[in-house]
């Protein structure tokens, strides 16, 4: 590791693209493109284009990449559109870990639960909505403090210290916690920990956690909060953002010295505290628990937007995220974690943020295999899947077994590739006795289900289908065969219906005629020809939902799509399958 940063190139916190002849020659390309398009940081761009060879797209709207860096938020609707070869720097669905009060409302589920195992964080309320508890906090006689926090704010805007209900309007959004007033303390100053924590995957979980980071420190000594000092913001916060604009500020000035100045690095910090007697080992492996645990928290969350997006991405590698979680060491040396940070900042206005954030995302990048070697793997592997399809005529559909084994392939190998590519970062999660973490996941996934109704929906199915007789059950799971029609023919030829017992469900291709020639005894019902290869759909106007219903013998789920009068033909085409499902009621 020494001899490759070595050779590297040194970044100064200043990047600017001279170009690369790659660029204007398309037979050149024989490299991966990286679209910065939506990023800041010069530091990105640099790793991007010096360290790894990669031409730079600037380019926002194209899909002409193969690594995507971004500042924001990462929708849905885009890892949907993503190619398997293709990756980003986000999860869709992160501001359940990375917003204070959906952090909050989360971890405060958990703790009412695990009451023992979820004391890694301060006591949290949630404001307006638990406004009512939070003023029984302020009892007469004892000066307990609060730290409050807007719900959606970074770098300490808009935070301030109180011991009075009366400083706080009853209907503004807040999240407020009991301020830790017993802080350890390096040198008479109060300090945190910036922890960069990668989560590589989400089903199964993948976490590593870096181990280097930054340690910052407030720019005045610590005393307990009193009446006197509770604005004094330069020694209850430890944000950067705020304590640089301190004339008391210290910047480091040389990478090679990390232990001085007011931001320093964690390997320097704990390098000096171990020296001291302090056990950091230990501290490591309480925040590795606290880091699983808060993951635990969403898990359920962060692999739903996932597989509803990439269901079929096996590998489980399209998205990686680098988190910063804010750490907070009691008196007793005890991690608390403060918040989650999605957006991390990359700024890089000393040596010591240049190396360390530079180091930061080589690794990351190698470890997540962002390679040319890797993308061609996974074409050449596409190309086999569509060759069998063309020869077989019929997309391939893998068993749950068949998933199951490919999923523990694809885990394996990148076990195998990561283990030899780990750089400065720990794997922490999964783990030979994860299982003592399964507990957690599966709670959280109850509170997931009872938010979103799907238990209520999967025992309606389970009850639904426990009352069906055998025959019913095997209808229901029948594909629909679509049968040859003859365009124009006349409803009234229709053979009429005699003494048939009540039908299940309405055919719309003309397969069941005995069923349309009953429907067709409504004056308001027509059969629309459409093209000669085409079945005809059902036009019903408003008013006879009830006879339809009567007559196929089942209820609409959505009754105003028995009106196809209002829809266009040309919509018509596009909707058939819908309304065909809609018909036979499923």
């Amino acid at each position: 590791m020494k001899q490759q940063q070595a050779k590297e190139p040194h970044f100064n916190g200043e990047f600017e693209d001279s170009g690369s002849e790659n660029e204007d020659n398309p037979k050149k390309k024989t490299t991966l493109i990286m679209n910065v398009s939506d990023t800041q940081y010069d530091v990105v761009k640099f790793v991007g284009k010096k360290l790894f060879k990669w031409i730079l797209q600037y380019d926002l709207d194209t899909n002409n990449w193969d690594m995507f860096w971004t500042d924001a938020a990462v929708q849905p609707e885009t890892l949907g559109k993503m190619q398997p070869y293709q990756k980003i720097n986000h999860f869709p669905g992160m501001y359940s870990l990375a917003r204070k009060n959906h952090l909050g409302r989360n971890l405060m589920k958990m703790r009412k639960q695990f009451s023992e195992e979820y004391k890694f964080f301060p006591q949290t309320w949630l404001l307006p909505a638990e406004y009512g508890d939070f003023k029984n906090q302020f009892v007469k006689g004892k000066a307990r403090t609060f730290i409050v926090k807007p719900e959606a704010s970074c770098q300490g805007r808009g935070i301030f210290l109180t011991r009075n209900i009366n400083d706080i309007n009853p209907n503004d959004h807040y999240v407020a916690q009991r301020y830790m007033h017993r802080p350890f303390l390096i040198e008479g100053l109060k300090f945190d920990l910036r922890v960069y924590v990668l989560l590589a995957g989400t089903d199964p979980m993948r976490i590593y956690v870096y181990q280097d980071g930054l340690v910052r420190f407030a720019t005045e000594l610590y005393v307990p909060p009193n009446s006197s000092n509770l604005e004094d913001m330069c020694m209850h916060l430890t944000n950067y953002a705020i304590n640089k604009e301190n004339p008391n500020f210290v910047f480091n000035k040389d990478a090679s010295r990390m232990d001085i100045g007011h931001k320093r690095s964690i390997k320097a910090v704990f390098s000096k505290l171990e020296q001291e007697g302090h056990d950091i080992k230990k501290l490591w492996q309480e925040m590795y628990e606290l880091f699983i645990k808060t993951f635990c928290t969403v898990q359920p969350i962060l692999s739903h937007h996932y597989r509803s997006c990439q269901p079929d991405n096996y590998a489980n590698n399209m998205c990686f995220e680098i988190l910063g979680f804010d750490i907070f060491l009691n008196h007793k040396m005890q991690p608390i974690l403060l918040e989650v940070n999605h957006t991390p900042s990359f700024t890089t206005d000393t040596p010591l943020d240049c190396l360390i954030k530079k180091n930061l995302i080589r690794d990351t990048l190698k470890l997540m295999n962002v390679s040319l070697k890797a993308k061609e793997q996974i074409i050449a592997s596409r190309k086999e899947s569509l060759q069998q399809r063309v020869l077989t005529g019929k997309k391939v559909k893998l068993t749950l077994e068949e998933k199951v084994s490919q999923m523990k392939q694809w885990e394996k190998q990148r076990d195998e590739y990561e283990n030899a590519h780990l750089g400065d970062y720990v794997k922490i999660y999964p783990l030979e006795d994860g299982q003592k973490y399964d507990k957690y996941i599966e709670f959280a996934s109850s509170l997931q289900d009872s938010w979103t109704g799907t238990n209520i929906k999967r025992n309606q199915k389970k009850d639904l289908k426990e009352t069906q007789t055998p025959q019913q059950q095997i209808q229901t799971k029948t594909n629909i065969v679509r049968a040859p029609f003859k365009p124009n023919t006349p409803a009234n030829n229709l053979p009429k219906l005699q003494n048939m017992p009540r039908p299940e469900s309405i055919n719309v291709h003309g397969e069941d005629e005995q069923v349309s020639a009953k429907v067709s005894k409504l004056s308001s019902v027509k059969i629309q020809p459409r093209q000669q290869s085409e079945p005809p759909i059902l036009r019903v106007k408003k008013g006879v939902q009830k006879q339809i219903q009567q007559v196929i013998g089942k209820p609409c789920l959505q009754p105003k799509l028995f009106d196809m009068e209002s829809i266009g033909q040309d919509k018509l085409n596009n909707k058939r399958q819908q309304c065909q499902q809609l018909m036979l009621a499923k």
